[in-house]
């Protein structure tokens, strides 16, 4: 069975599973938390990293970061 690839969380430094994303080279930090017990989720989790073998990596738009698409209502009826 395949693996996600391991790689370090930018805020904690801890090692966790790297899942695809939509990006070139990039992975996004498996949800965690920095102590088992708490209930909150470490601010890296979900975090973009670029992935340990990638040979070029994807970075994202200045402009596409800045402007949030906006959601129309939907009308049920």
């Amino acid at each position: 069975m395949a693996r996600y690839p391991r790689v370090e969380c930018p805020v904690c430094g801890g090692i966790y599973a790297g899942a695809p994303t939509s990006a070139l080279g990039m992975v996004s930090v498996h949800d965690h938390k920095r102590n088992r017990r708490a209930l909150v989720l470490c601010a890296g989790s979900m975090a973009r990293v670029p992935a340990v073998d990638a040979t070029a990596y994807q970075d994202e738009l200045p402009e596409t970061a800045a402007v949030a698409p906006v959601a129309e209502p939907i009308a049920l009826f």
